[in-house]
């Protein structure tokens, strides 16, 4: 049996039993609509690592991946699921520094891990100082198209009397890792090593997202008819989809380009 064949079957069964724990755990007042779209970029991400990590050219199994092995399957059985995919995502990537593919392999598989399980947590710590921030920048915006508008610290007011406060599940900052996760999922697919360039592609993706979210925060925050239809309505779906959309439409754009100006560079060298 190869070590790659071991990994897949190991991979495979860690990331069923956290589908199958976020399923068990779906709270009904965050909405089913997002749990679907949010749990089909963590499917897709998870897919891409094992068909990244199929492609792998490892042979030989050493004890130390029966114990990595193992011990992930075993973990995500005991409910650490976080624990369990970060272990396993890690010993890929050092497993073999000369295949890239189950490199990249471990690289999505961490990038699924801190969306899902390691971002939130590092959210719920430093909240108070990142909804501030998307307060301060919404509130201003407010104030350009509605004079005397005013915020203390998550919460803006207009004039009128209309306020809104911005709480963790409004926060730009869940949509950063979803682009994050994006992000890495589409480069690693396109190809399994990263050049200096994708650092700026991650940002700009990231900075789609944080300026989505803040429009949207913007609509809510002008009156009682905009907060019902860009929070509650059929705004809120689109906001969701076009800025999606728009973060993953420009990596592979920027991906697709890359290749095409290093296909030129090397036609021009030839001549």
């Amino acid at each position: 049996m190869r070590a790659t064949k071991l990994f897949v079957v190991s991979g495979i069964a860690i990331f069923a039993i956290f589908f199958l724990v976020a399923f068990l755990n779906l709270d009904e007042r965050a909405g089913m609509a997002s749990h679907a779209a949010l749990g089909g970029f963590q499917f897709c991400g998870a897919a891409v690592s094992m068909y990244l990590l199929s492609k792998g050219r490892l042979d030989e199994i050493s004890l130390l991946d029966w114990l990595c092995s193992a011990s992930s399957v075993l973990m995500a059985c005991l409910g650490l699921v976080g624990s369990s995919i970060t272990l396993f995502a890690f010993y890929l990537i050092i497993r073999d520094r000369h295949d890239l593919n189950t490199i990249a392999a471990g690289t999505v598989a961490a990038a699924v891990a801190i969306q899902a399980i390691w971002a939130p947590i590092i959210f719920s710590k430093i909240s108070f100082i990142l909804l501030q921030i998307d307060a301060g920048v919404v509130g201003w915006l407010v104030s350009l198209a509605i004079p005397g508008t005013s915020w203390s610290g998550t919460v803006i007011s207009t004039p009128s009397g209309h306020a809104v406060a911005i709480y963790e599940r409004c926060a730009s900052f869940h949509n950063l890792s979803l682009a994050s996760l994006c992000w890495v999922t589409l480069t690693m697919l396109h190809r399994p090593y990263w050049v200096k360039s994708d650092v700026y592609v991650g940002l700009v993706s990231a900075l789609i997202q944080f300026g989505f979210n803040v429009w949207r925060l913007v609509f809510v925050c002008l009156s009682l008819p905009m907060y019902e239809l860009w929070h509650q309505g059929w705004g809120a779906h689109i906001f969701s989809g076009v800025a999606t959309a728009c973060a993953i439409i420009f990596v592979q754009a920027s991906l697709v380009r890359r290749d095409h100006k290093n296909a030129e560079i090397r036609v021009a060298t030839i001549s």
